[in-house]
């Protein structure tokens, strides 16, 4: 078996790896692994004339008229068309990481150029919305067990990056493909197409950061699987009487494999279910080590949520919070030093312009997270006294997201309205450093802050 691979590098014995310009034929292969992405590049550096390339012949590769010192890249690209056809009409293997789609409107003299020309498509299909999305994530369920490209997927899942779906609500393209994996959300992102005698096999990329390091075991990984593939490639299908042909024995083995096959699969979407749910519990942690808007940010936001208050939804507003008949301000700041005066001055100069504004002091609640890379149980400064003394003076709560991820645990645990009604009522009567509810003492209202304390 021999394979050319054009566009992402990967190391084998059994491999070429070349551009989609320097590559010789492609026919002349058994196997493509081509990624589109590294098409684009190469494409690209050819219109911008920063970058030379050469063909296997080692002729300049230009963006005009070719000549006998020079190969026009449109010509170029075409014959790579024709060479990808003459290799699937052969009974040859296509394996494409699956990227969105990307015009190259420069390329002179092949109007309607895109990454994907060089790939077939069934008709009234394209390779271009909305029959391919773009969409970013990571992790899949692998959905057919029993195809020769499952156990490639589901040893390196964790370190393939989608980019890209075939959209299943498009009518007219699944009848072509056959799905092999879903992304967590059930989006299509690796399917095979059977292109005359030949396949077409869409894979989700290499994740670029997670790969690097397993490069060389991604190569012998595909290797064996491609030689798995071309091999059911080369099988004819049986005529349908040659399953009437007795061989003693056979029966009760392909029921077995039958049933070995529904428990595979069952067993695949029970782990992915179970990984799915641990992710989502999982998620609480980023209260004890995140920062950021939409690290910690948003954690918190989902936090004070679980507890029972309502939170301004969206992350580029202003958090909002509202729980017990009354209204708070919510700032949040994590960093891997002491916390400084940063989030009190922004909750500050938030509630002095609402103060003018309605004439209704508001609450206000800082959330930190500082020393955020220690344990939490080696903080001994997650914030400046001088924040803890300004909580204090202006009856702010002034809680760490340490504080919070217990009041998460309790809620997880089963802690009943009550309890979470004590949590909030915390959270809005304390003056300065937060105490948990049993600390609180005897409650009554939760007091209103006087127009002093904004």
């Amino acid at each position: 078996m021999r394979a050319v691979i054009i566009g992402y590098p990967i190391p084998s014995p059994q491999f070429d790896n070349y551009s989609i310009l320097s590559a010789p034929a492609v026919f002349d292969y058994d196997a493509l692994v081509i990624d589109p992405a590294g098409v684009s590049q190469a494409i690209e550096e050819v219109v911008a004339g920063g970058t030379a390339h050469q063909t296997y012949t080692d002729q300049p590769v230009v963006n005009a008229d070719g000549g006998p010192l020079a190969v026009a890249l449109a010509e170029h690209l075409r014959r790579r068309q024709e060479e990808v056809r003459r290799l699937l009409a052969a009974g040859g293997l296509v394996v494409c990481w699956l990227r969105p789609e990307a015009a190259h409107p420069l390329v002179a003299g092949f109007p309607g150029c895109d990454r994907y020309f060089w790939l077939p498509a069934p008709p009234g299909v394209r390779w271009t919305p909305p029959y391919l999305m773009p969409g970013e994530g990571t992790g899949l369920v692998v959905t057919d067990a029993g195809h020769v490209f499952a156990p490639l997927l589901q040893e390196f899942r964790t370190r393939f990056l989608y980019t890209a779906y075939l959209n299943d609500a498009v009518p007219g393209l699944m009848e072509h493909l056959h799905v092999i994996a879903r992304s967590p959300g059930g989006a299509p992102v690796a399917a095979e197409l059977r292109v005359g005698r030949g396949r077409v096999v869409f894979l989700p990329s290499p994740n670029a950061r997670e790969m690097e390091r397993h490069r060389l075991q991604l190569g012998v990984a595909l290797e064996g699987t491609l030689e798995r593939a071309l091999r059911e490639t080369a099988g004819e299908s049986p005529p349908a009487w040659a399953a009437r042909a007795d061989l003693p024995g056979l029966d009760v083995l392909e029921e077995r494999a039958q049933e070995a096959r529904r428990a595979a699969e069952e067993a695949e979407a029970r782990a992915a279910e179970a990984e799915a749910r641990a992710e989502e519990l999982a998620r609480w942690r980023r209260l004890l080590w995140q920062e950021g808007k939409h690290g910690l940010g948003e954690i918190v936001r989902e936090a004070l949520r679980l507890l029972g208050f309502t939170v301004t939804e969206r992350l580029d507003e202003p958090a909002v919070l509202t729980a017990e008949g009354q209204e708070a301000f919510l700032e949040v700041e994590g960093s891997e030093e002491p916390v400084l005066e940063y989030p009190y001055i922004r909750l500050q100069r938030r509630l002095e312009r609402d103060l003018l504004e309605t004439k209704t002091p508001k609450k206000g609640v800082l959330v930190v997270n500082g020393q955020r890379l220690l344990e939490p149980e080696a903080r001994t400064e997650p914030y400046a006294e001088t924040l803890r003394i300004a909580a204090e003076n202006y009856r702010y709560c002034l809680m760490t997201s340490v504080d919070l991820f217990h009041l998460v645990r309790r809620v997880l645990e089963g802690a009943g309205e009550e309890e979470r009604r004590a949590m909030r009522r915390a959270i809005l009567e304390t003056s300065g450093v937060f105490r948990a509810p049993e600390e609180a003492g005897a409650r009554g209202p939760a007091p209103q802050p006087e127009g002093g304390a904004v």
